[in-house]
């Protein structure tokens, strides 16, 4: 007898692969069930208080903390991690920048997949998140943005090395922000009919947007697949399942799958459904994880010896500019706005390099925070000579009457108030590029996933970035200062890929050009755990424009 279904298709995970796929499969008839860890978050619904910073914000369910940043560090690896949990997956905390991968850096995937088959797949990827460059040339508001010019300035300063096989590119990549509207925070309806604001060039945008400027997932994909008016007669509206963690998935006798789910906040109340097919789309680290602890525990039996393999940062690394000539505030304006696109010659072995540059910025709170923590001497010398001076002043009013007639207590708490000067003259750069894809995540005896990578095949890139940072720090007239993590050989990776790569064979790979899973009939992967090598951009287009394809090869419902 055969099992009951209770949907077509289940999706574990809600960043871009998942909410692609749950919005093309349901426009196409299929029902859809969508599950998300964490929680779905509202206008004005990220933290901010300090003490929602402190409980809200990160996510670790063992130690009761359910926000939406999963930090994590690997004691026998030089990477650390960085993942999000929340509806719209990692689209919540990126820096929205969308930038197709080079066409050359396509050279060995499988299926004969190249830039040119993409190309329409990142079209649709861009319309649906309603991209645009950063409107610096043609919007005053925006043009006053001096990061950004000191960005170009410097970019337009740097000379070329011989190892660089055409000139470095300025240029303002699309960003998935909403620039539309007659002034800052003006809200308007976007594509899918949801009320989104204009960008008010605050910096949230890596700790959840709060005016909803920045284009994430649940705004389009989601809300889009969620909604049966915009599916039309032939789609199907999906069902959203937030606070919904993933333990097991187990194939049934008969066919199909059935997925065990829990409420992190209780993790005694579990939920079991099942399909015909299932997704998993937990992001690098999650869907590693997820389908080791099957494999370990036997219920995924014939998945490849690939899994948990081929894994890579994507050449992350961050630097700081300080005492630079010239101020430009980095909390003025998106986080980031510009970038640099370099092409250099092969690694030794002819894998293709390349990298980019660019300008990142932080918060309004967090750059008063970090004024106020920092220590300066002119404080402290104020806090002395400014109330003594005021004293002062009063007692020569009452004994002398020589003082001022008035007294404006403005002027000395403005003096009071924390000094910002070296931080309008500090800038913060990403670089990421082209790395190899020869780290692992494995489990450890708690069953938490550990990334084993080394720094050491990958050093061409990581002196070239560093390289590229120095100059343009010296272009900004400031010095150059290496995130101090780097000097043990540790890069934090917020581009984790890998680890089920798409392959041609199971010996080669864990899923098919298609995202199915070898081995496991149904069963799909889709998400930046599938990219066969480093995308050198920032990989969520990439990502985006993948599942966009895996996506078309499904046929309409009942065709």
């Amino acid at each position: 007898m055969a099992d009951a279904f209770d949907f077509d298709v289940i999706v574990i995970g809600s960043g871009f692969g998942g909410s692609v796929t749950t919005c093309r499969l349901a426009e196409k008839g299929y029902h859809v069930a969508l599950l998300e860890r964490g929680r779905q978050y509202g206008m004005h619904e990220f933290p901010r208080r300090m003490d929602e910073m402190k409980s809200r914000l990160f996510w670790d369910p063992d130690d009761g903390y359910y926000g939406f940043m999963e930090f994590r560090t690997y004691p026998a690896s030089d990477a650390f991690s960085v993942c999000a949990s929340g509806l719209g997956g990692g689209s919540l905390i990126y820096a929205n920048v969308l930038m197709e991968m080079p066409a050359a850096f396509f050279a060995g995937w499988p299926g004969g997949i190249t830039r040119e088959t993409l190309n329409p797949f990142y079209a649709r990827g861009l319309e649906m998140l309603e991209a645009a460059p950063y409107p610096y040339e043609t919007n005053p508001y925006y043009r006053d943005t001096p990061k950004t010019e000191a960005f170009r300035a410097a970019s337009d300063a740097v000379k070329d090395d011989p190892d660089a096989i055409e000139p470095h590119r300025f240029l303002f990549p699309n960003l998935a922000i909403r620039f539309k509207g007659d002034f800052p925070g003006h809200q308007t309806l976007n594509q899918q009919g949801v009320v989104q604001s204009s960008c008010i060039k605050c910096g949230e945008c890596d700790v959840g947007c709060n005016v909803h400027a920045k284009n994430t997932l649940d705004l389009n994909y989601i809300a889009r697949a969620r909604n049966q008016a915009l599916l039309g007669p032939d789609g199907k509206a999906a069902e959203v399942r937030t606070g919904a963690l993933v333990k097991e998935i187990s194939p049934l006798e008969s066919g199909g799958y059935a997925v065990t789910y829990v409420n992190p906040l209780n993790q005694s109340e579990k939920t079991t459904i099942r399909a015909q097919n299932v997704v998993v789309s937990a992001g690098c680290v999650g869907t590693n994880a997820l389908l080791l602890k099957m494999r370990k525990y036997k219920k995924l039996n014939h998945l490849s010896p690939m899994l948990g393999k081929k894994w890579c940062g994507n050449g992350d690394l961050e630097g700081t500019v300080l005492f630079s000539d010239r101020e430009h505030p980095l909390n003025n304006g998106p986080v980031i706005t510009a970038a640099v696109q370099h092409r250099f010659k092969d690694y030794p072995d002819g894998f293709g390099h390349g990298l980019v540059l660019q300008e990142a910025g932080i918060p309004n709170f967090i750059a008063w925070f970090i004024a106020g923590r920092l220590p300066s001497i002119g404080f402290f010398y104020k806090l002395f000579v400014v109330p003594f001076s005021a004293l002062w002043n009063l007692i020569r009013r009452v004994f002398t009457k020589r003082a001022r007639s008035q007294i404006n207590p403005g002027n000395y708490i403005a003096s009071l108030m924390d000094q910002d000067s070296y931080l309008r003259k500090t800038m913060v750069l990403l670089g990421m590029g082209r790395d190899r894809s020869d780290g692992e995540v494995t489990l450890n005896d708690d069953d938490e996933p550990i990334i084993r990578w080394r720094m050491d095949h990958s050093r061409l890139h990581y002196d070239r970035v560093r390289r590229e940072m120095e100059k343009m720090a010296h272009a900004l007239g400031g010095k150059f200062m290496e995130n101090p993590i780097s000097y043990m050989d540790k890069i934090i990776a917020v581009h984790p890929l890998g680890g089920c790569v798409m392959a041609d064979t199971a010996e080669d790979g864990v899923v098919d050009t298609r995202g199915e899973v070898f081995g496991h009939p149904g069963l799909f992967v889709v998400d930046a755990s599938v990219l066969p090598t480093s995308v050198g951009p920032n990989p969520s287009l990439t990502i985006t424009a993948l599942a966009e394809y895996f996506a078309s090869k499904w046929p309409k419902k009942g065709a």
